[in-house]
């Protein structure tokens, strides 16, 4: 038996509401692209292997491979076969799905620029719904689009062990399956985290005290000499790179990572890497 099957056969009741939300994010964010035209039902969980893609999943396939951070840590794909990327594509792009969507031809720029599009869309909404429906602090973030020939080059591509969380339904009144891998050690993390025990009852009293909250840029020591000789137009150079991420506070300790993004005309910091409640509560006794 495999460890994907060891764990479904241990935890695949608490992981199924994760796979259910993950799902379910999927194709709402799907929907919302493509006018409505997607219809799926809930899915099931399996140890991903050739003998357990979906039937009517066929190659080549389309694989948007996104990463997890947080609470939830590890990788998952969105798998769809040529003809089910190119009627999202078309639908989304306004346009009727061809009736002879060839499932052995590539798919054309527009084609693809479409279905990174929907692929971002589903890995932050799927980011959200752990975040959301199943309180983990966790982000997801796309990594790459490419294509797969055949199984063996999807699974090589997938990488390690998945558990596969798939569900048959329409798209654009064409019956065809939709495929989530998650990577095993996104399951175990989803898991774990979701066994962690509420924020303690002593503590909730506390949630409305404001406490400060700093984003840091960079930080070095200087002689104390130095800093009296600050004037106007000093400039203070750092080893920071431009590029690395800036660290969050909260109470004076580090909380999360994150980047800088513009927000109107303010700053903003888009959070890549967070606790969980508890861990941040810990971290400020």
């Amino acid at each position: 038996m495999s460890e994907t099957e060891n764990f479904l056969k241990e935890s695949g009741k608490e992981f199924q509401a994760a796979a259910n939300a993950m799902f379910k994010a999927l194709i709402e964010s799907q929907n919302a692209l493509c006018g409505g035209r997607l219809s799926f039902g809930a899915p099931t969980a399996t140890a991903g292997s050739r003998n357990t893609l979906p039937k009517g999943l066929s190659a080549p396939y389309v694989v948007a491979a996104c990463e997890c951070a947080g609470d939830a840590a590890g990788r998952f794909a969105f798998v769809a076969d040529i003809a089910s990327a190119r009627a999202m594509a078309a639908l989304m792009l306004g346009a009727e799905p061809p009736q002879d969507a060839a499932e052995t031809a590539g798919l054309g720029p527009d084609e693809m620029g479409a279905f990174k599009e929907l692929a971002s869309n589903a890995c932050s909404t799927i980011g959200a719904a752990l975040r959301n429906t199943l309180s983990l602090g966790a982000s997801a973030s796309l990594k790459e689009t490419r294509t797969a020939a055949n199984a063996e080059a999807l699974l090589g591509m997938l990488g390690g062990e998945n558990i596969f969380i798939a569900a048959n339904g329409e798209i654009a009144d064409t019956q065809k399956p939709l495929l989530l891998a998650c990577g095993l050690d996104l399951g175990r993390s989803i898991v774990k985290a979701a066994r962690k025990p509420p924020i303690p009852k002593n503590v909730e009293r506390i949630l409305k005290i404001p406490v400060p909250v700093i984003v840091v840029v960079a930080e070095r020591m200087l002689p104390f000499g130095d800093v009296l000789d600050l004037t106007e137009g000093t400039v203070l150079e750092f080893d920071k790179s431009s590029s690395e991420p800036l660290m969050l506070l909260v109470n004076d300790r580090k909380v999360g990572l994150g980047r800088v993004v513009k927000v109107g005309e303010r700053f903003g910091l888009r959070i890549e890497e967070i606790g969980g409640p508890e861990d941040i509560v810990q971290k400020l006794h």
